[in-house]
């Protein structure tokens, strides 16, 4: 995955593997920098998933330009 994967992805999260893949760094640098309070997780038992707007913040992209997937067009302006 890279920063372009990321910000047309439709998915709300994305995992440690990903996310060091877009910043390219090893796994590990990823994991310390969430148990460093670094980056914000998502815990869902034992798997740990990073969300991916903040994680567009932290890389310094204009998160208004990448929610186009995450819209509920559903809700009917509610």
């Amino acid at each position: 995955m890279n920063l372009e994967d990321l910000r047309a992805s439709g998915s709300a999260v994305v995992t440690v593997a990903e996310a060091a893949s877009v910043f390219g760094v090893d796994v590990r640098t990823v994991t310390r920098a969430i148990e460093n309070g670094e980056l914000p997780v998502v815990r869902l038992g034992r798997r740990v998933l990073i969300p991916r707007l903040p994680l567009l913040a932290v890389l310094g992209v204009a998160v208004d330009d990448a929610v186009g997937g995450l819209h509920d067009s559903s809700a009917g302006g509610r």
